[in-house]
């Protein structure tokens, strides 16, 4: 009997030593290869009833990439954001010509009433650099006819006195002042000469003129003809 109560004390201390398990695991903390950081941990507890109870955290693992290509498929892949800039261009082709072409000659008239009655007509030509002019003077106010321009076919009661040019066109429409740029006289001139609407006083609304005047060398800038042409001037009070 004390033979029994031996083994079963034995046999009841050798269960108590082997129940009694009680055991904690933590996992281990690392730095994945490429970059990010992963974290495990888990936790293990043994009651003395030989139940047991597991918790496990889930790994995290953070990566941050910036620029740096991935292989996706054998394709590089970028992650980021890329911006392009927008490029404008602009193609010029060919010769740009800003100043066009000379303008037309201007031409302007005045009616004249002082010592004789005249009519003046200038026109300012910058294609050649001249200053045309021609002057009228009524016959019964004294005027002269020039004999070198008896050729020219105008009113009656009207006479050619003066056919010129001078070189500065810049300077040409003072109708008072047109001798100070010292004229080349035309030697001779051919042509007509036509007035429109005159009123009593036989003064036109406007007038038409084709006169072709030849003129001897006298400067660099002087024509050996010049013709002075234009239709519809408007004459002006001088």
């Amino acid at each position: 009997m004390q033979r029994l109560s031996r083994l079963a004390l034995c046999a009841f201390a050798l269960e108590l030593a082997c129940g009694e398990t009680t055991g904690s695991t933590s996992g281990s903390t690392g730095e994945s290869t490429d970059g990010g950081t992963t974290t495990s941990t888990g936790t293990t507890d043994d009651t003395p009833t030989g139940t047991s109870t597991t918790t496990t955290t889930p790994e995290s693992s953070t990566g941050t990439s910036t620029g740096e290509p991935l292989t996706t498929g054998g394709e590089p892949t970028t992650l980021g954001t890329t911006t392009e800039a927008a490029t404008t261009s602009t193609e010029t082709t060919g010769d740009t010509d800003t100043t066009g072409p000379p303008a037309e000659p201007l031409t302007r008239a005045w009616w004249v009433d002082g010592n004789t009655l005249q009519l003046r007509i200038l026109q300012q030509d910058n294609r050649v650099g001249l200053c045309r002019g021609l002057i009228l003077e009524a016959l019964a106010s004294g005027g002269v006819d020039t004999p070198a321009y008896e050729p020219i076919d105008q009113p009656a009661e009207w006479a050619v006195r003066y056919v010129f040019v001078h070189d500065a066109p810049d300077d040409c429409f003072d109708p008072y002042t047109w001798y100070e740029n010292e004229p080349a006289s035309a030697a001779a001139a051919t042509g007509t000469i036509t007035l429109h609407d005159a009123d009593a006083d036989g003064q036109p609304e406007t007038l038409d003129l084709e006169v072709t005047g030849t003129y001897a060398p006298s400067a660099p800038w002087t024509p050996a003809e010049d013709l002075l042409a234009a239709a519809g001037v408007v004459v002006e009070i001088g």
